[in-house]
């Protein structure tokens, strides 16, 4: 009976290390970049607070979600697709709430031209993080070359509601004549 026990013991543990913790909390960190962001008087310093997003966007809730993103993010960088999109889907299969994965897989998607399931997990990824602005600009890139402008020009207007100096926001039409 002892040794069913510890069987049993050493196999609730195993599951429950298999298991994503919550997402980092980086709310407050969040809201302070968003208010910088929001009162930048130059595109440089808005690429710098943009930065900061990015590096509290991609910290992933523990080491194993840390290494899929990054071998993800590698693979796509070396133009590995496939194999980016395989490690970037074993990171939301094991990090289903955190919404880099997503925003990640979605990019790869959109670069092997796969639009159709790259905006799924942009509006997942939006879900998860309703201010994330590189969710944000991949999912009005990906309504452009979908052909739906007024669905792009929606996407590229949040963006540029959080960020004024969005690279985006030149492609949104009369931008500056009617806000």
């Amino acid at each position: 009976m002892k040794n069913l026990f510890a069987v049993l013991l050493i196999s609730m543990a195993s599951s429950v290390a298999a298991v994503c913790p919550n997402n980092v909390l980086i709310e407050k960190a969040l809201d302070q970049n968003y208010e910088k962001l929001k009162s930048a008087k130059l595109q440089s310093e808005a690429q710098t607070i943009v930065g900061e997003l990015w590096e509290l966007w991609t910290k992933a809730p523990n080491d194993k979600a840390q290494q899929l993103l990054n071998s993800g993010m590698a693979r796509m960088r070396q133009g590995d697709l496939r194999k980016a999109e395989a490690e970037l889907t074993k990171l939301i299969n094991y990090c289903p709430n955190y919404s880099e994965g997503y925003n990640q897989r979605a990019f790869t998607r959109y670069l092997a031209f796969d639009f159709e399931n790259a905006l799924p997990d942009l509006i997942r990824a939006l879900e998860l993080r309703p201010r994330h602005l590189g969710a944000l600009s991949g999912k009005g890139l990906t309504h452009k070359a979908m052909g739906q402008e007024l669905e792009a020009e929606i996407e590229f207007r949040k963006a540029l509601s959080l960020n004024p100096f969005t690279p985006e926001r030149n492609m949104i039409p009369n931008v500056g004549v009617d806000l």
